[in-house]
């Protein structure tokens, strides 16, 4: 984090805001948890505070004292946005600024997603944000649903980005959605990690945003910071921990599925990339996401039974 900050990265994420705090490094109760971690000098960072809807109660955050991150990202699912409303109105109420992030955008609906919009400018967040949960997003869906909801959105509310790069475009897309907000002089947030060091495929890369901001948009991030912290935090940890694209994870983004389908097809039963696609294809759309009846976050039953009428064919 204070590497990020002395690069000048304008918002920093600090963790995770959990009900249930396991014990994890940056998994906090509150904001108070995360203090020890903030730099002294914070220069223009902002620092934000993460939580997911249905893991954290509105009831167990402090009020914004001025001594930990002041904006606080929320995401959930579709079916929880009225939970969502009222998380960000309280959190609001106790001081923070909000950053909405409704889960996978590319499954709403044009007449949903302007639904919420008209629910998201009634509160006023600091941002909302288009999230590609599954990294199944295309250039073309990005453009249409920036379009949309610049159009609809409060033009005071910046609009967010944030990417998975299964199909290696989280980048591509990020800097076209920089061209989209100079055209349209619209203040924007777009996500990223250094090195791409993120869950599955990964995230856009800082580093080559933060380049492209410089080269392209006038922007002054010190580069050589971002290096330094990469080679000292993350170039150690290449050999034992896995992120990025390969072949799995572009069945994943490509067949809108969720990651987890696919890192237990592959520890279970070794599956290859061509067979997880065959596999994924058997699925519904909401089975691929793990939202259907019967197919929580730990029960992959529906998945055992699609690969053994699958390899009973072979």
């Amino acid at each position: 984090m204070k590497g990020l900050s002395e690069a000048g990265i304008d918002f920093v994420e600090t963790g995770f805001l959990q009900t249930n705090v396991t014990g994890e490094t940056l998994v906090y109760a509150d904001s108070k948890d995360a203090r020890k971690y903030l730099p002294v000098d914070r220069s223009y960072t902002n620092f934000l505070g993460f939580c997911d809807n249905s893991r954290y109660s509105i009831e167990q955050l402090d009020d914004y004292d001025g001594k930990s991150f002041k904006w606080l990202r929320i995401s959930f699912a579709q079916h929880e946005i009225d939970e969502a409303i009222k998380f960000c109105d309280e959190a609001q109420k106790k001081g923070y600024i909000v950053q909405f992030n409704p889960m996978d955008s590319i499954s709403y609906t044009d007449k949903a997603r302007e639904a919420l919009i008209e629910k998201v400018n009634l509160i006023k967040p600091g941002s909302f944000s288009i999230v590609d949960t599954f990294g199944a997003m295309d250039m073309f869906d990005l453009v249409h649903i920036f379009k949309q909801v610049d159009a609809l959105l409060d033009k005071n509310i910046k609009i967010g980005l944030h990417s998975h790069d299964n199909l290696a475009l989280s980048c591509a897309l990020a800097e076209r959605m920089i061209e989209l907000s100079e055209e349209r002089e619209r203040d924007i947030i777009v996500d990223g990690s250094l090195f791409g060091m993120g869950r599955g495929a990964g995230n856009a890369k800082t580093e080559l945003l933060a380049d492209y901001i410089n080269k392209h948009c006038g922007g002054n991030y010190d580069l050589q910071k971002l290096l330094l912290t990469i080679d000292t935090y993350i170039t150690p940890i290449l050999g034992k921990v896995h992120w990025g694209y390969d072949l799995p994870m572009y069945v994943c983004g490509t067949k809108h599925a969720h990651v987890d389908n696919v890192y237990h097809l592959i520890k279970r039963y070794g599956c290859t990339a061509n067979e997880i696609y065959d596999l994924i294809e058997t699925l519904t759309p909401q089975q691929r996401i793990r939202y259907g009846k019967g197919y929580s976050k730990t029960d992959f039953s529906i998945l055992d039974e699609a690969y053994e009428k699958y390899h009973a064919t072979k």
